[in-house]
């Protein structure tokens, strides 16, 4: 099935940058769907350049005067170019609520399978926005599976804080990724890429236990890992470096711990732990090569994977 990703967010928050990393990572044939709202397609032409076939929906807004076009724009896409993947990105000014709504329809639902929808916060000028534009500001970040903060390189930590406070009031279920995009790495891509969303109950889940990210490379992805005190998640850390469970390169992930909720990242040997700030739901991702599944399924939720999902 195609997988669509939505990337939505406000004017000037760096929606083409992020789509021109993605599509980086997403293997096979990408259709990009641009929608500008005026008679100038300027990011389209930007992320054309690139040689990935890019349509482009002007002179209006595909989540409400175009919603015709926009439906007929994906079954024509589908038909004739049959890609791996389709990227939307809606007009900064646009509802993410309606163009979610569009995407239930039978006719994309049967042929489609839609990742988490994106939406960048630009926090800079977060409260700014949510004072001057509330409703459709409000409506991205509300109905987003995934919310990316963009420029937190610019601003102080303490702001940041309060910018997830904020956040949370509007989305208490979105995943938040809020580290500077130059330290993005293969945990983060594959939360953006490689996660599915559920229309009607709108919540996000991982599409495969196990994905091959490049040749190989495997991450192996688990939700509602077992609960571990603080002790115990370091003692976890320190035991995945075993040659029992392969090579791992890269872990990250949220946990609820019995002393606490907190978020971990481990490379090569060496790990950091840190309080769950974000209230990310509970997960873990693990990186690297020869992984043992089984092995790493026990470690994680006391059952081998013939036991998961």
């Amino acid at each position: 099935m195609t997988k669509i990703h939505v990337i939505s967010g406000f004017l000037g928050s760096g929606k083409t940058t992020l789509i021109k990393k993605l599509i980086e990572k997403l293997d096979g044939k990408k259709v990009i769907i641009e929608n500008e709202f005026g008679e100038v397609g300027i990011d389209g032409e930007i992320i054309g350049r690139e040689s990935y076939d890019v349509v482009e929906l002007a002179q209006g807004c595909i989540c409400c005067s175009m919603k015709t076009d926009f439906e007929e724009a994906i079954l024509s896409i589908l038909k004739d170019l049959d890609p791996d993947h389709i990227i939307i990105e809606p007009t900064g000014i646009g509802m993410l609520s309606h163009v979610l709504s569009i995407l239930k329809y039978k006719e994309i639902r049967d042929k489609c399978m839609v990742m988490s929808p994106i939406t960048l916060v630009d926090t800079l000028d977060y409260f700014e926005q949510l004072d001057n534009f509330g409703g459709f500001f409000t409506d991205q970040i509300g109905n987003a599976g995934t919310i990316v903060f963009s420029k937190v390189q610019l601003i102080e930590d303490g702001n940041i804080d309060k910018i997830v406070d904020s956040v949370r009031e509007l989305n208490k279920n979105a995943e938040i990724i809020s580290c500077d995009w130059d330290n993005f790495d293969e945990v983060n891509y594959n939360s953006l890429t490689n996660v599915q969303y559920d229309l009607d109950e709108m919540y996000t889940s991982f599409i495969e236990n196990s994905n091959e990210i490049s040749e190989g490379i495997y991450s192996i992805s688990v939700k509602e890992p077992k609960r571990f005190s603080k002790s115990e998640l370091e003692q976890m850390l320190a035991n995945i470096s075993n040659d029992e469970y392969g090579i791992v390169i890269r872990a990250k992930g949220f946990i609820t711990g019995n002393d606490g909720d907190f978020e971990f990242s481990y490379v090569n040997g060496r790990y950091t732990i840190t309080k769950n700030i974000l209230s990310n739901s509970e997960r873990i991702c693990v990186i690297g090569k020869n992984l043992d599944e089984n092995n790493i399924f026990k470690l994680l939720l006391n059952q081998g994977r013939e036991n998961y999902g």
